[in-house]
């Protein structure tokens, strides 16, 4: 195993010091909330203003080489196969009618199945939707 380093409390010191080594574990822990920033190159360009931002729900590592494709680690100690991490695009009317635009989710999970991992998180805000909240609750 490489050098490792947390993204979420690095400081620039320590990602400077792995910035050109091979091998480099960088380590994310359940509750870390990354600022990510979007890039889009080749047959398409453009990227995000402002950062994104998640938030780690599982330990997990990306993994990354000078001269081999990033890895993910879900264990510390084995990497993920190929289906760990795939991404899904919508194209979908745009609200102000002029034209479509895309909605872009990137799985990365240990159960391989992004479709079923999407379908489930559109029930669980579809019944989240549902229910009323405190503030729609009439007084009788």
């Amino acid at each position: 195993m490489g050098p490792t380093v947390r993204v979420a409390t690095a400081t620039p010191a320590q990602l400077e010091a792995v910035e050109d080594k091979d091998n480099v574990w960088y380590e994310f822990q359940p509750g870390d909330v990354i600022p990510v920033q979007l890039g889009f190159l080749g047959a398409m360009e453009g990227g995000s203003r402002e950062p994104a931002v998640f938030r780690a729900k599982q330990h997990f590592y990306f993994v990354t080489y000078k001269h081999a494709p990033m890895q993910i680690s879900f264990d510390g100690k084995t990497f993920a196969g190929p289906n760990a991490s795939k991404s899904l695009i919508a194209v979908m009317p745009r609200k102000d009618g002029q034209g479509g635009e895309l909605g872009w989710v990137i799985y990365m999970g240990e159960s391989g199945d992004p479709k079923a991992e999407l379908e489930k998180m559109v029930e669980s805000n579809k019944s989240s939707a549902d229910k009323p909240s405190e503030g729609d609750k009439k007084e009788e």
